[in-house]
């Protein structure tokens, strides 16, 4: 699952004066260089400077702390091969520490060191190495061991730490190179052939060899001295270095073996198509910028694959900086959900709301035909009302008001003028004009029908001398 999702990494690699770095991701099975950078002169710079250069080169890429792999050069870490029993795997460790300083010509406690097996059926194996002792015998345990000066560790490390830069991976250029090529080593090795490379750079040579069941040897040879050697002294040397690595793997001669070489060295271009050479010079890639480059993009390769066999690290834990690139994605996803909470405690009410209001829809279209119903007995109990009001006042209207107006023609004063009655259900208001109005409010009070009659206007008088009387009484509940 883990090679499904994109794996990048950055190598940095220390070649003629510059520092370079290659930035590199791996899809599937497809390795590519995004992009890279180079710090000419680099020691002739503050490390603040070349750090401020480098993390603007990480800005750019959208990176803070990727895996990365510094390249150390072959002159600075001893390689040596040692052999164990088989069934020592649990404690192996323990065992090169037993043997450690036997392995190298420092004080005791002043190296760096790191250990992987080496298979003799090559770098596409369990471990892949390099060494410079003869072959193990069957049923033995080859192991590589790469030590360091912890002095050129420390004080590597303290300069990477001044600029700024973080880095999480010191392995030698031998290691790398085998584990970028451990695919066509593989191959090579698997049809009977021996497989030879040889690493050029401006200051050395390293002549690597492997073949199947002969385990690993490596020789290097330094160049970088003033002068550099002419063409045809570095032409026997590297004739000589070739024939001992033959030897040390216990090859029979072979004339003119085919050797892959890469990187960039003293020797002239056109030494490496003419027949001088003492082998058959292969390029080790197609492309011109990866055969030369192919240091710094084996470290990125190795930083793609850190748990890779051949994984050597001399760099102290202690010193490791690396942050995954999915680090803080528990972060941006727990902040996602809290913003979803927000969002969703925010629309919580409108949503209820909006949720309740369509449950009383669906609710109401049920029941609508039920509704129209009772609307439609409503509206018949209605009309019935009405007309049964109709019909009662027409009672009280006809019958009762003819009663009402023989008892007032009988009771009032034959001297008063009755003008207007207005009847309103229990109320009866009369108006009119009298002689005196006091007897007609007199003959109202006896009335049988009517009761608290009162004036409910002030008396006036016409102009021949007549009161003018507003007069209110109330229906008796009980009519005789």
């Amino acid at each position: 699952m883990k090679q499904l999702l994109p794996q990048s990494g950055i190598g940095i690699e220390f070649r003629h004066g510059n520092l370079y770095a290659f930035y590199c991701r791996q899809t599937w099975k497809r390795f590519r260089v995004v992009d890279r950078m180079e710090i000419a002169e680099y020691q002739k710079l503050a490390p603040q400077e070349c750090g401020k250069r480098y993390r603007e080169f990480l800005r750019r890429n959208g990176l803070k702390a990727p895996w990365t792999v510094v390249a150390l050069p072959r002159s600075q870490v001893l390689l040596r091969m040692v052999r164990f029993p088989k069934g020592i795997e649990k404690d192996l460790m323990s065992a090169v520490q037993y043997q450690l300083d036997a392995l190298h010509p420092f004080e005791e406690g002043a190296v760096v060191w790191d250990h992987a097996i080496w298979k003799s059926d090559g770098p596409a194996s369990r471990n892949p190495a390099s060494g410079n002792e003869a072959p193990a015998e069957p049923g033995d345990i080859q192991v590589l061991v790469a030590i360091a000066q912890k002095a050129y560790i420390e004080g590597l490390a303290d300069w990477f730490r001044e600029a700024g830069i973080p880095v999480s991976q010191f392995s030698v250029t031998t290691t790398l190179l085998l584990g970028f090529l451990s695919s066509e080593i593989a191959a090579q090795m698997g049809s009977g052939e021996p497989y030879f490379l040889l690493h050029a750079t401006e200051e050395a040579f390293e002549l690597i060899g492997c073949a199947a069941g002969k385990g690993l040897v490596s020789r290097e040879i330094p160049v970088g001295t003033s002068p550099p050697p002419d063409e045809e002294k570095l032409v026997a040397w590297l004739g000589r270095e070739l024939d001992l690595v033959q030897s040390g793997l216990r090859l029979e001669p072979v004339e003119r073996p085919r050797v892959r070489y890469c990187g960039r060295g003293t020797l002239p271009e056109s030494a490496w198509d003419s027949g001088s050479l003492p082998f058959q010079a292969v390029a080790a890639a197609d492309d011109a910028s990866l055969q030369e480059n192919v240091a710094g993009m084996a470290a990125a390769f190795a930083a793609l694959h850190r748990n890779a066999p051949l994984s050597l690290n001399l760099l102290p834990e202690a010193r490791r900086s690396f942050e995954p690139p999915l680090a803080a994605m528990p972060t941006y996803a727990l902040a996602a959900l809290v913003v979803l909470l927000a969002v969703a405690m925010g629309l919580r009410g409108s949503l209820q709301d909006w949720m309740y209001s369509r449950y009383l829809e669906r609710e109401r279209q049920a029941l609508l035909p039920q509704i129209e119903e009772v609307e439609k007995v409503q509206g018949a109990n209605q009309d019935s009302m009405a007309q049964l009001a109709t019909l009662a006042g027409f009672r009280r209207s006809g019958a009762l008001p003819l009663d009402l107006l023989d008892e007032l023609t009988r009771t009032l004063p034959a001297d008063a003028w009755l003008q207007q009655l207005q009847y309103d259900g229990s109320v009866v208001t009369l108006s009119g004009t009298a002689p005196s109005a006091s007897a007609v409010l007199q003959a109202l009070s006896s009335s049988s029908y009517l009761e608290a009659a009162q004036f409910s206007a002030a008396l006036n008088r016409t102009p021949d001398g007549k009161e003018v009387f507003r007069i209110g009484a109330r229906l008796r509940a009980s009519n005789p």
